[in-house]
């Protein structure tokens, strides 16, 4: 199976944002972002986008100009786009399916039991659904896992993935506060939770701030992709050097037409 290369971008009132261990820095809107990073083309070097709605409690006013916003985005992408953020309802999810996304991302969700993931799941399909966990070490050392971005503790990540094993979704994404935006690597650690018994496909995001962390999270055979959100260390060229030092190395990922000739 083919490996895959993730761009995550960060949205909340018509700004994109920079995250450091989930401190936020606004650094432009979608004008900023096409015009200054030429984005759209950059999306020719990753297999799948995801856009996020950081806004903690989004208006129907704030959801509009999201959408608004994810159609000028669209125009020149052309790889599966994945809509998250603020889904707490079918409505929502229904919402986001109808304005673009090809699979939805929840994470509140999932900390709320199994009636409402199987209620959306059984509309919109399992493999529609992609689960992202927030994790970090606490004071004692344990890793727990957080929602509302990271500012209330839930679970231990072990034992939240064993409670969603029974859930029906597509795959799992571990989100590394502590590597948040630093550039420093991926957790690979992580993994370590991940029992025998679960076979959906598990991505990492959190750290990866050059080409290498890329080829070093991907060899890893229970690692199905890696997604940075990264604007300043992965936009410009940055994402077709790491596909292709990926490739290089013998990563398994997509060969795009666009990319053979640097192969």
């Amino acid at each position: 199976m083919f490996k895959r290369i993730i761009f995550a971008l960060l949205y909340s009132k018509g700004e994109f944002y920079l995250s450091r261990n989930f401190r936020l820095q606004k650094v432009g809107n979608v004008n900023w972002l096409k015009n200054n990073f030429g984005f759209g083309k950059t999306c020719d070097f990753i297999d799948e986008l995801i856009i996020i709605n950081i806004n903690p409690n989004p208006t129907t006013d704030d959801f509009k100009k999201y959408f608004k916003d994810v159609k000028k985005l669209r125009e020149k992408i052309f790889v599966p786009i994945t809509l998250g953020g603020g889904v707490r309802t079918i409505d929502n999810a229904k919402q986001y399916f109808e304005n673009g996304a090809d699979k939805i991302l929840i994470n509140y969700l999932a900390h709320q039991g199994k009636p409402i993931c199987e209620k959306i799941s059984n509309i919109f399909g399992e493999q529609a659904i992609s689960i992202m966990v927030d994790y970090k070490k606490s004071i004692n050392g344990e890793i727990r896992t957080y929602i509302e971005s990271g500012k209330i503790e839930s679970k231990s990540l072990k034992k939240f993935i064993k409670s969603v094993i029974e859930l029906k979704f597509g795959e799992l994404i571990l989100n590394s506060i502590d590597n948040d935006g630093t550039g420093s690597g991926i957790d690979l650690k992580c993994l370590n939770m991940i029992p025998k018994n679960f076979f959906r496909p598990v991505l990492l995001m959190g750290g990866a701030g050059k080409p290498e962390h890329f080829k070093n999270g991907l060899s890893h055979k229970k690692i199905s992709g890696l997604i940075t959100a990264n604007l300043f260390n992965f936009l410009g060229t940055g994402l077709q050097q790491a596909r292709d030092y990926s490739i290089k190395n013998k990563i398994k990922l997509v060969k795009f037409n666009k990319i053979e000739a640097n192969v």
